[in-house]
């Protein structure tokens, strides 16, 4: 079967988040995919123009790994096409190629098919993704060497259930790490978090997976707020599962 994927570009950088939990890549050089379409509307999105898929009629690809050019193809891509992008832009030390999004598992019967390819081709996996669809992640999860799943929030007013998606995204982190994979979850954090939301997010994480702590960019709570956070996190997770993440590539001026 021929899949194709709508993409919003590919490239390859540093891992910029993360930080130094058990599962992160943080520092490592990936090739990224990122894949256009996002069922949900973070109030902090920084990818929003690839939020609506329909809306993506191309996608971009960096010539050469850090040389900030690139050329413009339509979408949607064929799988071939994506691999040999991937192939003209491994560097020899490359750590994994990331999905990212938008939302990877959107499109989850190509994002297979490619991480089938790229495993093949003695590529780590490493999927960024919401976990909101544990069903969809099931199909995949044997393919995921490494795995970076999302606590929405309650200020990421992401969506109106909110509860009921880190319900999901809670799940999908179980079925990734019984498949095997090293797993973490990220938390984004604002001035409106709550400190009882961390506490719950910590209690449904325990013996599951380590959390980092992310402030928004920009950044806009307190240190007092984010060691609150940590604190907090720390005295039901323990003290190796709990770390902070910036989004380091920003202050690297790279993608």
């Amino acid at each position: 079967m021929s899949y194709r994927l709508i993409l919003a570009e590919i490239f390859n950088s540093w891992q910029g988040e993360g930080g130094s939990v058990e599962g992160s890549a943080f520092g490592r050089r990936q090739i990224f995919v990122r894949f256009a379409g996002c069922d949900l509307r973070c109030v902090w999105c920084d990818s929003r123009q690839f939020i609506d898929a329909s809306k993506v009629l191309q996608w971009r690809y960096e010539i050469e790994p850090f040389s900030g050019e690139f050329k413009y193809k339509p979408n949607p891509a064929t799988l071939d096409e994506v691999v040999d992008v991937i192939l003209s832009l491994d560097t020899g030390d490359v750590h994994s190629i990331s999905y990212t999004g938008g939302e990877p598992t959107l499109q989850i019967k190509p994002l297979k098919a490619l991480m089938e390819k790229s495993s093949e081709l003695g590529f780590k996996n490493f999927l960024e993704t919401h976990g909101g669809f544990p069903e969809r992640i099931a199909e995949i999860a044997h393919l995921v060497d490494y795995a970076s799943v999302d606590i929405k929030d309650e200020s990421a007013r992401a969506t109106g259930a909110w509860r009921d998606l880190v319900m999901m995204e809670v799940e999908s982190i179980k079925i990734l790490r019984k498949a095997g994979a090293k797993v973490y979850a990220k938390l984004v954090v604002t001035k409106d978090t709550k400190l009882e939301n961390i506490e719950w997010y910590a209690s449904l994480l325990e013996g599951s997976a380590p959390l980092v702590i992310q402030p928004k960019e920009p950044i806009d709570l307190t240190q007092k707020q984010l060691m609150e956070f940590y604190k907090a996190a720390a005295k039901i997770l323990g003290r190796e599962n709990v770390g902070l993440s910036f989004q380091v590539h920003k202050y690297l001026n790279v993608l």
